[in-house]
């Protein structure tokens, strides 16, 4: 998802959607995380049994396996644009633009399960009168089990469980690995998010003392990469000031924090996750000298949605 960059008008908060992946499902919802409820909704065009892959501008990047379909599908109006579909397994997406503009490139990961050093980026630009997949074979080595891709300024970056960091430049066509400097700077995250240009790995922690919780924070580490000597680096520090923070499996992104003229609104991190029993959890972020310590304010628990339907963050304008 995109970072914030100075709009003119306050920025709603995005909408989580639990969307329903089995076959045949249409029976979906909207969850009010306010008052800890959710709107059902129906959606016949995804009748098939649907995978969502990303989830940026508004849209959903859906894949169904069952009708051999690839496409865009607009949760809010309903409108969907099919792409050209990919036969073989796609381990992460993303796209640059909303796909109803011109210059939209979409962009598909594949990575190895052998010991082979290949990995696959296939990029399609909307808008061409025959649009067409183009794929790209990159060496993988110094990279492991890819987790999470964002796309920044153009770059798509790649990060493996290590904190290694693959960039790729469509423009350029270039692709290069960094290795993670120092392996107490390497990320262990659960998301990552862009604010202003920048990538972010952002995970919450629980500090243990004689086995027992003594203290939650939100870390934060910011990617820094050194081109000269090959290297990415992860560094520690107090970011994402002024904003709330929205992560979930297939997007992430920042909100500002608005003054109203009578009381800040409190800054918020906003997990969606998988769980049977919580697919949302809201905490209030406050700063201290060591970085940000977050207190639970609710968790949304989805009762009658269970680990079948996916929490996907919607944005709004």
């Amino acid at each position: 998802m995109h970072g914030y960059g100075g709009p003119t008008k306050p920025q709603q908060p995005p909408l989580l959607l639990l969307l329903g992946e089995l076959s045949g499902e249409t029976k979906h919802a909207f969850a009010d995380l306010t008052n800890n409820a959710c709107s059902g909704i129906n959606f016949p065009e995804l009748e098939s049994q649907s995978e969502c892959l990303s989830s940026r501008f508004g849209w959903l990047l859906i894949l169904s396996r069952q009708t051999s379909s690839l496409f865009f599908f607009n949760p809010i109006t309903h409108n969907r644009i099919n792409l050209p579909y990919l036969k073989h397994n796609i381990l992460i997406a993303t796209f640059s633009a909303p796909p109803t503009s011109p210059n939209c490139t979409v962009f598909t990961i594949k990575m190895p399960f052998d010991n082979s050093t290949s990995l696959r980026i296939d990029t399609l630009t909307l808008g061409h009168k025959h649009s067409a997949w183009i794929p790209q074979i990159n060496h993988s080595k110094g990279l492991r089990y890819l987790v999470d891709g964002i796309l920044v300024n153009g770059l798509l970056y790649c990060v493996d469980l290590k904190g290694s960091v693959g960039i790729f430049d469509l423009k350029q066509g270039s692709w290069k690995v960094f290795s993670c400097k120092g392996s107490n700077q390497r990320v262990r995250f659960s998301y990552l998010v862009e604010f202003s240009g920048e990538v972010y790995a952002v995970r919450n922690k629980s500090f243990r003392r004689s086995g027992v919780v003594v203290d939650k924070r939100v870390l934060i580490q910011r990617l820094k990469i050194d081109d000269g000597h090959g290297f990415a680096v992860w560094e520690d520090g107090k970011f994402l000031g002024g904003v709330s923070v929205y992560v979930g499996p297939y997007g992430s992104c920042v909100i500002p924090v608005h003054d109203e003229g009578l009381k800040e609104e409190k800054r918020k991190f906003v997990v969606a996750n998988h769980g049977p029993e919580s697919k949302c959890v809201v905490y209030d972020v406050e700063d201290d000298d060591h970085g940000c310590v977050y207190h639970k304010r609710t968790t949304y628990g989805g009762k009658y949605f269970g680990w079948c339907y996916a929490p996907v963050w919607i944005e709004r304008d």
